[in-house]
């Protein structure tokens, strides 16, 4: 496998949180006086088959799904050099 294995953030030794996205919908019913109703159901309308992750103490070291996977072994695999928060002075 290529990359490097990460336990912890490289910038300030915090957790990595995977986060795996989903998307859902909050679906609103139209009343018979034509007014939205303000109570609404979530659907689960699946998987975005896409996964990002970051520090979390929130350091602003991220990694996009390009940057990063998880192997066959299950552990976090960087695959280039992570993205830096940009700064502005």
């Amino acid at each position: 496998m290529e990359g490097i294995v990460r336990g912890r953030c490289p910038l300030c030794g915090g957790k990595i949180v995977v986060s795996d996205l989903y998307q859902t919908s909050r679906d609103f019913e139209v009343r018979k006086g034509g007014k939205v109703s303000r109570r609404y159901t979530v659907t689960d309308c699946g998987s975005m088959e896409v996964s990002v992750a970051g520090c979390a103490d929130r350091c602003g070291a991220y990694w996009d799904a390009d940057s990063f996977y998880i192997g066959a072994d299950g552990k976090f695999y960087e695959r280039r050099r992570l993205r830096l928060p940009l700064l502005l002075c």
